[in-house]
């Protein structure tokens, strides 16, 4: 998204544009000699006004004109802008964690990354519900990471995208916890049998050793799935494996109660069945186990209960 060559004009004989040797290079003042335009193929004889030597004429692509002189200092401007958001870089193991993250907790219509750039800048599109999902503004991302303002709307760096995506992982953990497990229950499978890998010449499906996948698993897979717990914070990471542990240990029981009652049933029919009835009519659910707050009763509506007692000898 770096602002490209101003191609809604061409330049003409005699106009002064600002030329970039790379697009990392500095401006330089050059007239417009010539213009040779041949189907898509499009260069321009042009003379330095500045260097060495002075006047020096060559033929460049039209694509390293970038805009008129008169235009250069903004231009400038946001190349720096966006000069600065590329030295805030990311690894790719962060990359991928951050897309990860940013797919599951975060909307497009409240931020996205960059996807006509490589350095994976974070478009914020709603202010408001940006904060909401953070708990903190767009200005305190801009008080601590480099970011700038291109067509009216704010983009962070790759490092503030991190510290994004780290609080949202912070405040809704669990659909991204859910995905590492999920991913790293089909790794132990494929770490056990082998898998199928895509040939990238004929497009088809190779088998692949457990060896190769559990290597693949170590190399790109792993340290993504540590990245994602660190952002989630331990105490999300232990909450939700316990979680999980409890349901499997409850299913567990389960199938070994169904097994005991209906071995039971051969012998005792009442007996399987009472077991069976207090089992589901008493199980602890999430909504059995809420403590709800109740309308306290009115006189009439408290049931009454008679205690018959024993009279004494002088009734």
């Amino acid at each position: 998204m770096e602002p490209k060559a101003d191609v809604s004009r061409s330049p003409s004989p005699g106009e002064e544009w600002a030329y970039r040797l790379r697009d990392d290079a500095p401006s330089e003042r050059v007239h417009i000699v010539a213009v040779h335009q041949q189907g898509r193929r499009f260069r321009v004889d042009i003379r330095h006004l500045h260097g060495y030597p002075p006047g020096r004429e060559e033929n460049v692509p039209r694509s390293r004109l970038k805009v008129p002189w008169e235009d250069v200092v903004p231009y400038n401007a946001s190349m720096d802008g966006w000069r600065r958001l590329k030295a805030e870089s990311i690894d790719d193991h962060e990359a991928s964690a951050l897309w990860a993250a940013l797919e599951l907790l975060v909307p497009s219509e409240v931020a996205e990354l960059s996807v006509a750039s490589s350095d994976d800048s974070l478009t914020v599109h709603d202010h408001i519900a940006f904060e909401t999902l953070t708990g903190q503004t767009v200005a305190a991302f801009q008080a601590r990471f480099s970011w700038l303002v291109h067509d009216g709307e704010v983009f962070l760096s790759p490092r503030a995208a991190l510290a994004v995506v780290e609080l949202a992982c912070r405040r809704n953990p669990a659909p991204v916890l859910d995905l590492v497990m999920a991913e790293e229950a089909v790794a132990r499978e494929k770490s056990k049998r082998g898998g199928t890998i895509e040939n990238w010449e004929t497009r088809e499906q190779v088998a692949t050793s457990a060896e190769f996948e559990y290597d693949y698993y170590l190399r790109r897979q792993r340290p993504i799935h540590e990245i994602l717990r660190q952002w989630c914070g331990y105490g999300s990471v232990t909450a939700h494996e316990r979680l999980l542990a409890a349901e499997a240990e409850v299913n567990r029981l389960d199938v070994l109660l169904t097994w005991a009652v209906d071995h039971i049933r051969r012998t005792d029919k009442s007996a399987a069945e009472m077991i069976e009835r207090e089992h589901e009519e008493d199980r602890i659910t999430p909504y059995t186990i809420r403590p709800v707050p109740q309308r306290p009763l009115k006189p009439h509506e408290i049931p009454r209960i008679e205690v018959p007692t024993r009279r004494g000898w002088y009734r």
